[in-house]
Order: C-alpha cells, then sequence, then structure tokens
C-alpha cells in the first residue's frame, strides 16, 4: 500500500471518528445502568455505552466507512474505481426474465446456487427485443486485472431481502459483461465468525454459491487491495486507535444519540 494510501486512510477513519463523537447527547451513565441494569455486572462503563451505540456505529459504518476505505484501497492498484456507481447495460428482455426466474426460484428455496449453472441459463437465451436495465454498484472496478469487478459490501448478516437483491444486481452484471470475464461478489468487511469455514448464516447460502460469490472479512479487502492488504489495515487500525479511543473518552461522559 502506498504512504499516501495509508494516510488519506487514516484521515477518513479519524473524520468518522470525530462526526461520531460530537453526535448529539441524549443519556448519560446512569440513565444507561438504569436502562441495563444486568449488563452492568459484566460490562464496563465503557462497555455499557458502546453496547447503547453499537448498532447506530455499525449502520454509519456500512453506508459512510466501509465504502470510502475500499474505494481509497482500490484506487492504490486501479485507476476507474467507482462507488454508489451506476451502471446501465443492454439485455435481451428474455435473458432479464431469466435473471428475475433464477432469483425468484431461489428465493423461494426451489432450487439451490450455482453460479456456473445459472450463468449457463442466462447465456443460453438468443433472440427477442433488447431492453436497458439499471444497477447500483457499491463498488465498481472498470480495471481490475481479472476483470471487470462487481461488489456490494454489506453486513454479514444480511436478510433475505438484502440477499435476493444483490443477487439479481451480481447476476445482471455478469450478463452486462458477458464474455470480459466480469467478476461479481458480496463482500463482507468482518467476519463475526472468525473463520470462513464457520460462517452459517443461511440466508447467504440460500442465495449465494458461498465459494464463487462470496468474499468475507480479509478475502474481501485483498480482492480490492491485493494480497496482504488486511494485514496493513490491521496495523493502521492499531495506528489509529489510540487517537480514536481518545475521541471516544470524550463522548464517554455525555452519551450520543
Amino acid at each position: 500500500m502506498k504512504e499516501e494510501t495509508k494516510k488519506a486512510i487514516i484521515a477518513e477513519i479519524l473524520d468518522f471518528a470525530r462526526v461520531i463523537s460530537e453526535k448529539k447527547v441524549e443519556y448519560s451513565l446512569n440513565d444507561l445502568k438504569k436502562a441495563f441494569p444486568f449488563h452492568s455486572l459484566f460490562f464496563s462503563d465503557d462497555a455499557l455505552f458502546a453496547f447503547k451505540l453499537q448498532r447506530s456505529i455499525v449502520t454509519r459504518l456500512g453506508m459512510q466507512l466501509y465504502p470510502k476505505i475500499a474505494k481509497i484501497i482500490a484506487c492504490d492498484r486501479y485507476s476507474k474505481v467507482h462507488v454508489n456507481y451506476e451502471i446501465k447495460g443492454v439485455i435481451l428482455e428474455e435473458k432479464a426474465n431469466m435473471i428475475e426466474k433464477i432469483v425468484t426460484e431461489l428465493r423461494q428455496g426451489m432450487r439451490r446456487p450455482n453460479i456456473k449453472r445459472e450463468l449457463s441459463e442466462i447465456e443460453s437465451v438468443k433472440g427477442g427485443k433488447e431492453i436497458e436495465r439499471t444497477i447500483i454498484a457499491d463498488v465498481f472496478i472498470e480495471d481490475h486485472e481479472e476483470g471487470p469487478l462487481f461488489m456490494e459490501i454489506k453486513s454479514p448478516r444480511p436478510n433475505l431481502d438484502v440477499c435476493a437483491e444483490t443477487k439479481k444486481k451480481m447476476l445482471y452484471f455478469r450478463t452486462f459483461f458477458e464474455g470480459e470475464k466480469a467478476q461479481a461478489f458480496i463482500g463482507f468487511p468482518y467476519n463475526p465468525f472468525v473463520f470462513r469455514q464457520k460462517y452459517a448464516h443461511p440466508f447467504v447460502f440460500q442465495i449465494f454459491d458461498f465459494d464463487k460469490e462470496v468474499l468475507v472479512g480479509e478475502e474481501m479487502w485483498e480482492k480490492l487491495g491485493g494480497k496482504g492488504t488486511f494485514n496493513e489495515l490491521l496495523s493502521l487500525l492499531d495506528e489509529v486507535k489510540s487517537e480514536v479511543r481518545k475521541q471516544w473518552s470524550n463522548t464517554r461522559g455525555k452519551g450520543i444519540s
């Protein structure tokens, strides 16, 4: 990772932490101890604040920080990197119908995910009128060395609706770039199950060909930035941890919404 890339990541993290720490005050430590009396048996005061804020922070991480960090990392190696990017493509109407059919059947449990078979079914459709479809990519790398790359960055326990909609986008993307070795993944920026082989969220296995369409934790970051990216990212997080915690300690005495 280039030095300017590392500096950009650190700056983005610190800015995110600053915004979090400046949120409106709404509750005190005493309020939290009354709200979660049994939690206070096991968790420190800091941990009580973290517990209350966890959902809000995780949501902001997913919507704001992860895509920005992903773009910074990808731009270290590639020149055509886009986030929250609209992709338009022209495909045969019957191919679009086949994509909808595949996703519906996966959602209803009428078939098992198999990306090779799914793409074969879509590619086998010939003739008919052309239509335009549009998808939004969390990350789109046009000049990835393995082929055009589409990635949706989601929490590691997405619901069925999110899985189905993401799968649909991935199949449309592969169809838009048919013949160009297109890549399409759902990416999880961290792994709450720690090890890939222990990952166990049923909706993901219901909709995605896990070994070919899902990138978990380290795999996601290294797909964007190459081998060694995740370890470098961990080192950067360690580097900024004290500064982030300093901002957090200023918030801890106040509480935030």
